[in-house]
């Protein structure tokens, strides 16, 4: 098979009313052939462990109780071929199960991260940091796991289809004692697996609260100590640790009795079973080779019933885990599969519930009365959620989430960086060169950040030399001020270069000298094209082509458009903009 390559699209949408048939129908949808594949290859490992109790069966009745050497060889090469085949196939089916779990694996982080930038800002509010990690971790493991399982469950059984009929050839009260035994051993272990569902269930809520209090302590941890509250959180986080634990605790005990029973009921039955047969060699009814045949079935049912359990349990925890992973996909609409309407390049951009019109080409200010409403006109105005603008007469959800994000870019006022070099935090596709960055970063008023002279930061003219671009961004960029950051983000999403480029207060962390530098510079830099900033800062305001005044936040009012000068004439836009 080919090199494992991770998947560019991680599949369908999740249509299903159950979460469980939703989840686990879409990860086999998306990955139907592999799963074929890995469960034909399986059931070839398993089938020829089957055909090997018959094979030395043979060879005992025909080559060494019937004298005929010739049969004996024939049967002794049949065996070396079973076993060869098994041998390849165990390898391969091994490949085909990891290759899966990787996929699953895959998938299940990428939709994740589609829907947090589908979200966006509003993800805070639906889900915290905790429940993510737990879902990117725990739940992406347990979905891998039985990606990862169903080839050997599917192979086990049809194996056991396979034993049952080949049994049925030496008795039928083989057929009988295996066909009723098996299904009667599953059953009495259903108890155990609601058991395990429900334990699961509470441990994977319990993981959640516990990395949840854990990500908040950590992220602020300084603040805490300021106010004398490390020792609450600690607590609170024991306690919560406790209770995992705990959780875990009963987990392990219901895995524990599983795995007994997994041992234990095969014996048993072997046991019953083999009895049967020896009552039936010594009978007449069955023959020496036909006993030893019966012998190795049972040995090789082991292995099968084994991956019956595995699987079983496997599907048990993607339950588990599909649960949270489907309701964090319903908060919102699933991606558009494309209207097949062309994009309509040009066209005023509208937000029909506030009423604002970002004309094409314009640098555009939106202010609001007493700051109020803001985030919720960036998320329509960048299409996040159920309710977007449109663009000329079309709605922006219509359109394929990707081609929104490549023509309409929202940085937002709580935008992160990431660590790493700067360079590849900025120019984050690799496609521009060192003058676009320094150009971006002199808009941004951020040269100084990457080393150049602080002298130069009122020059007009972009630095040549003298900056580091290697320059190392720590975790969301924590080694850098918050207006560093600010200006940072900015640079970054100058360089997008997006059709639309839509700001949230993108100089709010600044002091008064820098904010009028970037006020002028980016009215500069982007002259002719799409431009929205949302702020009601009067420096960033007064570059703006045309500033739209939204009142009633979202309402319905009236909404007042003009130059900055034209609306300094109002009383409640200089109330509301007055600093």
């Amino acid at each position: 098979m080919a090199r494992f390559t991770p998947p560019r699209d991680p599949g369908g949408p999740l249509a299903h009313p159950n979460d469980a048939a939703a989840v686990i129908g879409w990860l086999f949808k998306s990955q139907w052939r592999t799963l074929l594949a890995s469960t034909l290859v399986s059931f070839a490992f398993l089938g020829c462990q089957q055909f090997v109790p018959y094979v030395v069966g043979r060879a005992i009745d025909e080559g060494l109780v019937g004298g005929d050497r010739a049969a004996l060889y024939w049967w002794s090469g049949a065996l070396a071929v079973c076993i060869g085949i098994a041998t390849v196939t165990g390898v391969a089916s091994f490949v085909y199960m990891m290759y899966n779990q990787m996929d699953s694996d895959f998938r299940v982080q990428r939709r994740l991260v589609d829907t947090v930038v589908a979200v966006g800002a509003k993800l805070r509010s639906r889900a915290d940091a905790g429940e993510l990690v737990a879902i990117s971790a725990a739940d992406a493991h347990s979905l891998a796991a039985l990606s990862m399982m169903f080839g050997r469950l599917a192979s086990a059984l049809l194996a056991f289809a396979l034993a049952l009929t080949i049994l049925a050839g030496m008795s039928w009260w083989f057929v009988l004692a295996v066909g009723v035994g098996v299904p009667a051993m599953f059953a009495s272990l259903r108890p155990l697996f609601f058991r395990l569902e429900a334990r699961g269930r509470e441990l994977r809520s319990r993981i959640g609260e516990q990395t949840g209090i854990g990500t908040d302590a950590v992220a602020g941890l300084r603040v805490l100590r300021g106010i004398g509250g490390e020792a609450h959180f600690s607590a609170r986080y024991r306690a919560a640790s406790r209770a995992s634990m705990e959780a875990g605790i009963r987990v392990r005990r219901t895995v524990a009795f599983l795995e007994l029973a997994r041992l234990a009921l095969p014996g048993t039955l072997l046991v019953v079973v083999l009895w049967l047969g020896a009552v039936l060699t010594l009978e007449g009814t069955v023959t020496a080779g036909e006993f030893v045949a019966l012998f190795g079935y049972l040995i090789a049912l082991t292995r099968p019933l084994g991956y019956t359990i595995q699987g079983v349990d496997a599907f048990t925890r993607a339950v588990v885990a599909s649960s949270r992973f489907r309701r964090l996909q319903d908060e919102h609409p699933e991606p558009s599969t494309g209207s097949g309407t062309p994009w309509p390049a040009g066209e005023v951009l509208e937000d029909p519930v506030s009423g604002a019109r970002i004309e094409p080409g314009l640098t555009t200010g939106i202010a609001t009365a007493d700051g109020l409403g803001a985030t919720e006109v960036l998320d329509r105005l960048g299409g996040y959620g159920d309710e977007t603008a449109r663009i000329g007469s079309v709605p922006l959800a219509a359109f394929d989430t990707a081609e929104v994000r490549a023509r309409v870019h929202l940085m937002e006022a709580r935008a992160q960086l990431f660590s790493g070099p700067l360079r590849d935090q900025l120019d984050v596709d690799g496609k521009r060169t060192d003058a676009d960055i320094m150009r971006a970063l002199h808009t941004a008023s951020a040269v100084d950040i990457v080393g150049v002279d602080p002298s130069l930061l009122e020059s007009d003219e972009v630095p040549a030399d003298g900056y580091d671009l290697a320059t190392v961004a720590g975790e969301r960029g924590r080694n850098f001020s918050g207006g560093e950051r600010q200006r940072l983000i900015l640079a970054r999403a100058l360089l997008a270069d997006p059709e639309i480029l839509i700001l949230d207060d993108p100089a709010s962390a600044c002091d008064a000298q820098t904010e009028a530098r970037i006020a002028e510079r980016l009215a500069r830099h982007r002259k002719g094209r799409t431009t929205v900033i949302v702020t009601n800062a009067p420096q960033l305001l007064a570059v703006c082509d045309r500033v739209q005044f939204l009142k009633g936040h979202g309402l319905g009012e009236e909404v007042a458009s003009g130059t900055h000068a034209e609306l300094m004439a109002r009383t409640d836009y200089r109330a509301a903009v007055a600093r």
